[in-house]
C-alpha cells in the first residue's frame, strides 16, 4: 500500500496559559476543552509570546488549566492567516493530542 499525499504539523510547546481554559461546543456537537497558552523567546534583552489557542478532548484536568498554569502540549499545528484594514495577522491552533500540567510545588 502506498500513501497518497500525506502532510502532517505536529508541536511540542512548554508556556503558560494565559486565560482559564472553557468548555466549548464544536460544530458536530462535540464538547472540548479551548484555552490560550503564550510561549516566551527572547531575542537579546527582547522578551517575545508567541500564542496559540488549543483544543484538547473534554476531561475533569479543566478544573487544573487556570491562567498562569505552566503547560507541555503537543498535538497538530494548523496556522492560518488573516488580512485586517491591511494588515495581516497569523492565528496558531493547536489541536492537542497530550497534555501534561506542570503544577508548583506544595509548600
Amino acid at each position: 500500500n502506498l500513501l497518497k499525499s500525506t502532510t502532517m504539523q505536529r508541536i511540542d510547546l512548554i508556556g503558560n496559559l494565559v486565560t482559564d481554559a472553557e468548555i466549548r461546543t464544536g460544530k458536530d456537537g462535540n464538547e472540548f476543552i479551548s484555552f490560550r497558552v503564550a510561549v516566551n523567546d527572547y531575542h537579546g534583552e527582547e522578551k517575545r509570546a508567541t500564542y496559540y489557542d488549543v483544543s484538547y478532548r473534554k476531561s475533569d484536568v479543566i478544573k487544573h488549566l487556570k491562567a498562569g498554569l505552566r503547560v507541555f502540549v503537543s498535538g497538530r499545528l494548523s496556522i492560518n492567516t488573516v488580512v485586517k484594514d491591511g494588515k495581516t495577522y497569523q492565528n496558531n491552533y493547536v489541536f492537542a493530542s497530550d497534555l501534561d500540567l506542570w503544577l508548583p510545588p506544595r509548600d
